[in-house]
């Protein structure tokens, strides 16, 4: 995969800004976020539970609900095209087509009154413009290829359990054979085998297709298998980027560090695990000074003063937001 990294972008966020309202409240979700995505390469998103993952991918397609939306500013480029400026009819072309998204949660995300089928193949059929008959046996391959056969085809959503559910949003998702796909959080509810047999169906269409994608997940097993290169999420802000064996051999940032300390090392005999302490900040609250200064254990005066926005080279392709990053450098 190191030829991807030579590559012009495929897919490219510029200063993703997205702010919600909540009665009389601001959320500041998303700060200032920054990333690009080569033909064939897989970008890993990862940081805890409402870091602001899920509204990055969201806000990148533009389906959030407009009216919870208080602000999104940015730039999100797709072939060159500026996605957050398209209109109606080239948004209608990208979904599905060229970008397509597998939700985190299917209960939501497939239609209750729909057979599955007719799910999968309505959106091959606009994008293609093929019969129906077509369509659907291609819904049917796609059903098999993530393990349902095709004598369940017909039935209804509420007819599947919850992993059941979750394979059907890939087959969904993967039918156009997307140029970009956004998975969130894709194998959540999928029992072991078939997690990775999703995983390698994901992976053979990234290498054969050229497919870039970004992978929202908590688990960190499942990003050192696929991921090319890794955002670690915090605050709504990237706190440290980089490729896959940057951020697994070189971490930086001490939120990174966290996160890895807090993973349990059949290696090592200790009683209890090291979670990190405290919880995210108020995202309604503009913050001065570092998002994770209240958690870290390194904290110190400095740390107040220093502008938290700056990204600091740690060597080539690697980005950390600590000032302690600089003065490795320096020597210090």
């Amino acid at each position: 995969m190191a030829e991807n990294h030579q590559k012009e972008p495929l897919f490219s966020v510029r200063n993703l800004v997205v702010d919600y309202h909540s009665g009389d409240s601001i959320v500041h979700a998303v700060n200032g976020v920054s990333f690009d995505l080569a033909p064939g390469e897989t970008l890993g998103l990862v940081g805890e539970t409402g870091a602001g993952k899920t509204t990055i991918a969201k806000a990148s397609l533009r389906i959030l609900p407009e009216y919870s939306v208080e602000r999104i500013e940015g730039e999100v480029f797709y072939d060159g095209k500026d996605v957050l400026k398209m209109n109606d009819h080239e948004l209608r072309k990208l979904r599905g087509e060229h970008i397509s998204m597998i939700f985190q949660d299917p209960m939501t995300a497939l239609n209750p009154v729909k057979t599955v089928i007719s799910q999968i193949a309505e959106g091959y059929k606009t994008h293609h413009n093929c019969s129906k008959a077509e369509a659907n046996q291609v819904a049917i391959k796609m059903l098999e290829m993530v393990g349902i056969g095709a004598d369940r085809a017909e039935e209804f959503p509420h007819q599947f359990s919850g992993g059941m559910k979750q394979r059907v949003v890939i087959a969904l998702a993967l039918a156009c054979s997307p140029k970009v796909l956004i998975a969130d959080e894709p194998t959540t509810a999928l029992d072991v085998t078939i997690q990775a047999q999703v995983l390698d169906l994901i992976k053979s269409l990234r290498d054969e297709l050229g497919t870039a994608m970004v992978l929202i997940t908590h688990d960190l097993g499942i990003v050192a298998e696929v991921c090319d290169k890794v955002a670690v999420i915090y605050a709504g802000r990237i706190v440290e980027s980089g490729t896959k064996e940057d951020i697994f051999d070189h971490p930086t940032h001490p939120y990174t560090k966290g996160l890895f300390a807090a993973l349990p090392d059949l290696q090592k005999k200790v009683r209890r695990l090291s979670p990190i302490e405290g919880l995210p900040p108020d995202p309604c609250e503009e913050r001065r000074c570092c998002d994770f200064y209240d958690r870290c254990p390194y904290k110190c005066g400095h740390c107040k003063s220093y502008d938290h926005t700056k990204a600091i080279e740690v060597s080539p392709g690697h980005f950390s937001r600590c000032w302690r990053t600089d003065a490795t450098k320096e020597g210090e």
